[in-house]
């Protein structure tokens, strides 16, 4: 392409709404179409070659069906020179070192989760979600991409040497399944929980053990009774990893409506490609974000019948326990924050965004 082309197409870019990324998505249409840019001629030979580990695998359609898209999409908008070669959890490094893999390169890229990271970046746990603040998509879409959380988190991935793609919104998550049932709060009590970030915190405070294992181990753990239960996603999450199979115990509501997973790429390596070709990985992150979130959502109706026909008992906390987890949520955030930068920057731009969300008058959408 030539500069003007360039120019061209990252001016375009920045109009392209996100329904027109959804109707990309749906029809096939490149991201050179929606930008109103001539599409380069195909390559007969991949030019860009990058290994990515997921930290999703076999039984999710992550795995099966949405990275080998997201792999065939970015292929065919580069015109073939960009090939992705995917790997499953923990295959080239452990899963919670995919970070500093990636920084290294050991692997090219990564499919993985904001929480992951908190012990390089301690802002994540905050990016990664927080209950009971947002209720949509759109909610995370408009934080992400135009309140300034997108920019910041690449700001800071690239001091360790790592390109930030974006977010990729999961379904929802904090619902635990379990070896005992959980009725009340007070359940967790004496129970080896494995979770993370401010659910983990919730659940400490009633009295359980926080456990920190990846999610191709959760079975095992769980059926050996090295933890008594787990938060591990969405009702789809549960059953993609088949935990009803040796839990028969699901204890809701969930807390966070969509925490953010998140897919990234050595620095170098992207820098080291064409502008087209970056817009290109930018815009089919993008696409896969929404996509992980639509299917998320119809798989985990379906789990929920799965579950049943297992036997699997689905539990609901009491209202009062859902007041006392808001209040609480409400008490932690300021407690654990710490006081870097940017921890406070992204603090900021997530209570700025829910308090721009609260102009609108209850009961009006």
């Amino acid at each position: 392409m030539s500069d003007i082309d360039d120019k061209r197409l990252a001016e375009n870019l920045k109009a392209v709404k996100r329904r027109h990324v959804v109707a990309a998505a749906a029809t096939g249409a490149s991201v050179f179409a929606l930008a109103g840019v001539p599409e380069p001629a195909r390559a007969q030979r991949a030019q860009f070659r990058f290994r990515m580990q997921s930290f999703l695998g076999p039984g999710w359609a992550e795995w099966e069906t949405l990275l080998p898209r997201y792999a065939q999409r970015i292929n065919d908008m580069s015109g073939g020179r960009i090939q992705i070669q995917i790997f499953p959890p923990a295959a080239l490094v452990p899963t919670f070192e995919m970070l500093d893999g990636v920084s290294r390169r050991v692997i090219d890229m990564a499919y993985g989760a904001q929480l992951y990271w908190r012990g390089r970046f301690p802002f994540t746990q905050w990016t990664w979600g927080i209950p009971f603040l947002f209720n949509k998509v759109e909610d995370y879409d408009y934080l992400w991409f135009e309140a300034g959380l997108n920019d910041l988190v690449t700001e800071a991935f690239a001091t360790a040497g790592v390109q930030f793609l974006g977010p990729v919104y999961s379904d929802d998550w904090g619902s635990t399944i379990s070896r005992r049932p959980i009725r009340r709060l007070e359940d967790f009590r004496g129970l080896k929980i494995r979770s993370g970030g401010i659910g983990g915190e919730i659940w400490k405070h009633f009295g359980a053990s926080i456990v920190t294992l990846p999610g191709e181990e959760l079975y095992t753990g769980l059926s050996t009774g090295v933890i008594d239960g787990a938060n591990w996603g969405s009702p789809y999450g549960m059953v993609a990893t088949k935990l009803h199979e040796v839990c028969k115990f699901y204890t809701g509501p969930s807390i966070i409506h969509a925490d953010a997973e998140d897919m990234f790429m050595n620095k170098a390596a992207f820098d080291g490609m064409p502008k087209e070709l970056q817009q290109a990985m930018l815009v089919a992150t993008r696409v896969f974000a929404l996509e992980r979130y639509s299917y998320a959502v119809g798989a985990s109706a379906r789990a929920f019948k799965t579950m049943r026909d297992a036997g699997v008992e689905l539990i609901v906390l009491p209202p009062e326990d859902v007041q006392k987890m808001r209040d609480l949520t409400k008490e932690l955030v300021p407690r654990l924050a710490g006081d870097d930068a940017y921890t406070r920057r992204a603090l900021q731009i997530i209570n700025d965004t829910r308090a721009l969300l609260d102009q609108w008058p209850k009961n009006f959408l």
